[in-house]
């Protein structure tokens, strides 16, 4: 991929600390590229996380998880997105767990981290943790993951856990998020419709998404202060430039104490040319015979209608004018 300046897509981006809060931990990331030189397609990599830990090792966690998986999609040819998705995670988490060996103020840290990733006009997503991705259609508003949780977080919900449960979440409390100890399980389920689950959740990777369509990518501060409707409302309401610091202000006039941040990704009106899908040299070649084809019929049809009006006939003879010589006179 390219790196590119422009892009048919549009974005609104805001990140807050939160009601009282001293410092913002979260991070997010756009970038836009160009999947060839001859402009053959767009795409669009966006990112958001969420870091936890003592004295400012959060904000180094997510800083560290933005970076990473950033350079990594940057540097691919968008062939293989989920796999890239994937790798890189998994890239990133090692990447934490290392930086938080390397100090004593770091012990521990970790973060969340969402990725929406368009190539052309198809969607692809990956994450772990409790962010939320959401697409907006129309006046239907669809939550397209689902937020994963800590073991730690895990333990605080009422429900019973094992003992071998509870014994793994204090080995490695920060399991379930990027930095854990444990191999973390990156969350490639792409929700298109209720009860898609596991592998079939998976296939609708590459969700083909239509103009106007509006995506939100946000952290569980403004998910958790905002319910699905007033979501819905905000986002089919307002100018595109204003809503995610309209999103972001409305849960802190809810009073909402945790760091929160919106990324809105907005498709044009139209499908222009960069949105274009990918060409498919199967679908082309069917197309250039098909035309080729009716080309051919029309040239027959046209030689048969002048044959027509200029039906054969044998030729008439015409009168061919020549030269007489002049007589001359004879001598007597």
């Amino acid at each position: 991929m390219i790196p590119a300046e422009e892009t048919p897509l549009r974005v609104s981006t805001a990140s807050d600390p939160g009601k009282g809060a001293k410092h913002n931990e979260d991070r997010y990331r756009l970038e836009a590229f160009s999947l060839g030189e001859n402009n053959e397609g767009a795409a669009m990599f966006a990112i958001v996380a969420d870091g936890l830990g003592v004295h400012r090792a959060g904000e180094v966690a997510a800083e560290l998880a933005v970076e990473t998986i950033a350079r990594r999609v940057a540097q691919s040819d968008a062939s293989q997105p989920t796999g890239i998705l994937q790798a890189a995670i998994i890239q990133a988490s090692q990447a934490i767990l290392a930086r938080s060996e390397s100090r004593r103020e770091w012990k521990g840290m970790g973060s969340t981290c969402l990725c929406a990733w368009l190539v052309a006009d198809r969607l692809y997503t990956a994450g772990v943790g409790n962010s939320r991705l959401y697409l907006l259609r129309g006046r239907l508003l669809q939550q397209l993951n689902v937020p994963q949780h800590s073991a730690r977080e895990q333990l605080s919900v009422s429900k019973p856990k094992s003992k071998r449960f509870r014994k793994e979440a204090e080995e490695d409390p920060q399991r379930g998020y990027l930095g854990s100890k444990t191999p973390v399980e990156v969350d490639l389920r792409l929700v298109v419709k209720p009860g898609d689950e596991g592998r079939r959740a998976i296939r609708n990777q590459g969700l083909r998404l239509l103009p106007d369509d509006r995506l939100l990518l946000c952290t569980d501060g403004l998910g958790d202060a905002l319910e699905p409707h007033e979501i819905l409302e905000i986002l089919g309401s307002r100018e595109l430039e204003n809503v995610a610091l309209d999103l972001v202000q409305f849960a802190l006039e809810k009073g909402t104490p945790n760091n929160m941040t919106a990324v809105v990704i907005a498709l044009p009106p139209g499908r222009p040319p960069l949105l274009a899908q990918p060409l498919n040299w199967r679908r082309a070649l069917a197309s250039t015979f098909v035309v080729a084809l009716l080309v051919l019929f029309g040239l027959f049809a046209w030689w048969l209608w002048q044959g027509q009006l200029n039906p054969m006939r044998s030729p008439t003879p015409t009168a061919i004018n020549t030269l007489t010589p002049l007589s001359t006179n004879t001598p007597e």
